[in-house]
């Protein structure tokens, strides 16, 4: 099963920084396109490095809580961004770094203010 390039994402928010090694694989062989599908069935998959490291990994369709609570995990920001990950996985520089706020208009009750390219190392 092939799998991409990997993307170096750091998330930002209530004075935490995480960092996290993402890749995409599944959805783009030549079986599925054989098949008739016509989206991409593809997964995300990400390493949240640390002293509690952690494997996030849904579908390219997931829900961000999902993923997150099946890793052990509870921070609501954490999940904002995942599903931002999970949603624009494509569109995201290799090294990223994501910015959330507080919102009360989202469903995490986080939202993803900004992202940049990671020029540091």
């Amino acid at each position: 099963m092939p799998v991409s390039a990997m993307k170096f994402i750091t998330i930002r928010a209530n004075g935490t920084e995480d960092k996290l090694i993402v890749f995409a694989f599944g959805g783009s062989e030549q079986f599925f396109v054989e098949k008739g599908f016509s989206v991409n069935l593809g997964h995300i998959a990400g390493i949240l490095l640390g002293p509690n490291s952690s494997l996030l990994m849904d579908t390219t369709f997931g829900h961000g809580a999902y993923a997150v609570e099946k890793a052990g995990l509870t921070a609501d920001y954490l999940s904002a961004a995942w599903e931002y990950i999970l949603k624009r996985f494509d569109f995201l520089p290799e090294r990223s770094v994501l910015e959330l706020e507080l919102s009360a208009d989202d469903e995490y009750g986080w939202k993803v203010t900004d992202v940049v390219e990671d020029k540091g190392r």
